[in-house]
């Protein structure tokens, strides 16, 4: 474990921390970062149907990145803080991923109130040439080909590895019934690593990783449907959509880790640099309201990161007092952000019968809004830590970091001077009609100029800091009780337009920092001689302006110039607290027959404070109606809200995994086995306040053999072997034309279809591993 950024065992670290090896990566078939939460109960790891959102979500509070906070969950590669995609996108040859539970931030790189995960890539061997290869293949169209290479160029001083990934599936298989191009993710991606040692008191490691990712899909769709649309169920894996979303990603990341060791002193550097470019095009009429042309949102982004650590630490030795760490860091981000709403008009595919021809698209369409979000991220902060080692078996420790963050933003919303002619089967939202050469179109005017713009500069300098108190009784158990800070900054949330001024819809668009207050105690304990664990931890953490995203509520919009009701999800603060319990347990129950289990339970709510809300006759208690402008105006309101208790998570308030080997010779130097993991999800009615999702469960099951000096495994595996089919996420409202309405005037046109997400499909598949040398 290097929880502590330092090595030692998982039972001596007095905090939750769940460590996923590379070697369980293997046995179940991991390859992508996600499939992690089927492993760490309590762990949600998500990205939307575009492929580019993507967020980490833990301890009973759900992050989501659209709320353009900083998350709640940080994330590192090789101990230096990334950005989420990095890591949904490295997975292969992956030496190990570390899940800390709880305040973050003294001990390592940014803070973060939930927790952290760190993935550690393989570093190269010094001394003995190898690698390895593996291959999957699956049914539904996936191959996955990964292996590495190390050699030793000065042996015991100096070497070199170079890993690749080629990795094609059908992402999550949902495809349009009005085309015939069905979802398709090809990821390519190679890293290459160097290692440095001429003694033993300094060593160097430097890792490049290049990536390229392209990905069409579609967003899943359910309802009954319209005159000219089918009705869709949940377990159809269906959208509409004239045509896919795509993305296309390029990054690059750097590492670099140097480690130097004189006068029982230790003194470290951690550096990255990271560039990442992101072109999507993300579909608008997910209804299908306009038929025969797709509106697109266009989104092209370039982001530099770079981040600088260094720290002088003791080294930890018998019958030492006190142990220190001191240090600085460093991080900046520069991000511009380009969207286009709508970006693009495309004709449907495959001849679909009523659609326009493309002949006929009018050449004076030109963009009818901007949005340009360029931001800066600068923040230095200084950090400590004191060790006293009370007694051989007791240890109190205190950390302490002080942050100066510079956060500047902007957001500039425009349109330009000009008519827009536009394909749609209602009359025009604006008033003037002119004749058009071009049937089925009609002219809009669009007037120009900036609709919203946003500024934002400011300097924070918040402190965080963390005690830990822990005792051993004996080498098999281990008490602690730890004590923690953490702080976010407060977004800027773009998007929320209002002719009315009303100064509650301000209140919501530049949120306040978020602080929380953390306090756990547990215990590790091995049992039976070492063949057994029993880890359990109590915590309860408290949040002043805890920055979350509400359920859709509606509010007071101006779309182009005229006014409507718009239903989004709102970014808010809130009071709020979380309270649950994490179980860790194992069992070696013969020689070939292991067995491990966990279980998280968090309940985060609001702390009876008022939020945004949908309230239709705006009495304070949240309701299921739909107010309308009038109802707005005789209020003299542009958003409601209520005193709440509700939860903070969309996640299920417990859910458990096991895992499950049987290993038996077969032949000489040769063992079958059998594998299993099984998680469960009780019933959660926390995701939308009309859906229930039913309590579900999946099976994933592999058999194979494999040699017993593991230098091949042939395996075949089935995950969600029982095809388990449950709906997990369902729109409140009917989808509109989205393009339409924001900016050609009031939504008009419903769908009859909502949002909708289902389990992933059972997969079955054939993996092979092979690996020689140092592997």
């Amino acid at each position: 474990m290097t929880a502590r950024r330092r090595s030692e065992s998982l039972q001596e670290v007095p905090q939750v921390v769940d460590a996923v090896t590379s070697d369980t990566l293997d046995k179940l078939n991991i390859r992508r970062f996600d499939d992690v939460q089927a492993v760490v109960p309590g762990l949600t790891l998500s990205s939307n149907a575009t492929g580019y959102q993507s967020g980490a979500s833990l301890r009973g509070v759900t992050f989501d990145v659209v709320s353009a906070a900083d998350p709640t969950v940080a994330m590192y590669m090789n101990d230096a803080p990334v950005e989420s995609n990095f890591l949904f996108q490295s997975m292969f040859d992956v030496g190990q991923i570390e899940v800390l539970r709880g305040p973050q931030g003294t001990t390592r790189g940014v803070a973060a109130p939930s927790g952290a995960i760190t993935l550690t890539t393989r570093k190269p061997d010094l001394s003995e040439f190898g690698g390895y290869g593996s291959v999957t293949v699956t049914d539904q169209h996936g191959r996955n080909v990964q292996g590495a290479v190390n050699v030793p160029i000065i042996r015991d001083v100096l070497a070199a590895r170079v890993a690749g990934l080629l990795d094609q599936d059908d992402f999550d298989g949902v495809g349009s019934i009005h085309n015939g191009l069905g979802p398709r993710q090809v990821t390519n991606a190679f890293r290459t690593s160097v290692s440095f040692e001429p003694n033993d008191a300094i060593n160097a490691n430097v890792a490049w990783q290049h990536l390229d990712k392209k990905l069409d899909s579609y967003n899943q769709v359910t309802g009954s449907g319209s005159a000219r649309n089918p009705a869709i169920s949940p377990g159809d894996r269906v959208g509409v959509q004239d045509q896919p979303n795509n993305l296309r990603q390029h990054l690059d990341i750097v590492t670099a880790q140097l480690d130097s060791r004189i006068f029982g002193q230790h003194l470290s550097y951690v550096g990255s640099y990271t560039k990442f470019k992101l072109s999507t095009r993300a579909a608008q009429d997910l209804g299908d309201v306009v038929r025969g042309v797709e509106f697109f949102q266009r989104n092209n982004t370039d982001s530099e990161r770079t981040s600088h650590e260094i720290r002088l630490a003791s080294d930890p030795a018998p019958g030492r007092f006190l142990d220190y760490t001191v240090g600085a860091f460093y991080l900046w981000i520069d991000t511009n952000g380009h969207v286009t709403t709508p970006g693009t008009f495309l004709p449907g595919a495959f001849g679909r019968p009523g659609t326009f021809d493309p002949a006929q698209f009018n050449p004076r369409y030109g963009v009818p809004a901007v949005i340009d979000i360029p931001g800066t991220i600068q923040e230095t902060s200084f950090f400590g830590t004191l060790t006293a080692h009370l007694g051989e078996n007791t240890e109190l420790s205190g950390g302490l970091r002080h942050i100066i963050s510079i956060n500047s933003n902007s957001s500039a919303l425009s349109t330009a001077d000009g008519t827009i002619a536009v394909a749609v089967p209602v009359p025009c939202a604006f008033a003037r009609l002119a004749s058009s050469p071009y049937p089925g179109f009609c002219d809009a005017p669009i007037p120009g100029g900036v609709i919203q713009n946003l500024r934002r500069r400011e300097t924070k300098r918040p402190t965080i800091y963390n005690v830990s108190l822990s005792h051993r009784f004996n080498d098999d158990f281990l008490v602690y009780a730890n004590h923690g800070t953490s702080w976010r900054r407060g977004p800027t949330q773009i998007g929320i337009f209002n002719a009315e001024n009303d100064p509650a819809l301000g209140s919501v668009i530049f949120l306040a920092p978020e602080t929380s207050r953390a306090y756990e105690v547990g215990f590790k304990s091995t049992l039976l001689d070492g063949r057994a664990r029993l880890n359990v931890a109590l915590f309860r953490q408290t949040f002043k302006n805890l920055i979350f995203r509400t359920q859709p509520v509606p509010y007071l919009s101006t779309n182009g110039s005229s006014v409507s009701v718009a239903t989004t999800n709102i970014t808010a603060n809130a009071d709020a607290v979380v309270e649950g319990i994490d179980i860790d347990t194992a069992f070696q129950v013969t020689r070939n027959w292991s067995i491990s289990a966990a279980l998280s339970y968090a309940d985060g709510r609001v702390d009876n404070d008022t939020i945004p809300c949908r309230d239709a006759n705006f009495d304070g208690t949240p309701d299921a109606g739909a107010p309308s402008v009038a109802d707005f105006r005789a209020a003299g309101a542009a958003l409601a809200f209520c005193k709440s208790s509700g939860s903070v998570s969309q996640n299920p308030l417990w859910n458990a995994s096991v895992q499950t080997e049987y290993v038996h010779p077969v032949r000489d130097g040769v063992d079958g086995f059998v594998r299993g993991l099984f998680s469960y999800y009780p019933k959660n009615n926390r995701q939308t306040p009309a859906f229930a999702i039913d309590p579900y469960s999946f099976l994933n099951l592999y058999a194979g053999l494999r040699s017993q000096d593991g230098a091949w495994e042939l395996s075949l595996y089935a995950k969600n072997a029982f095809n388990t089919d449950e709906v997990l996420d369902q729109g409140v409202d009917p989808l509109r034309t989205g393009a339409v309405g924001a900016f050609f005037g009031p939504q008009t046109g419903a769908s009859g279809y909502t949002t909708s997400r289902a389990t992933a499909e059972r997969e079955i598949g054939v993996s092979v591993r092979y690996a020689f040398g140092s592997r």
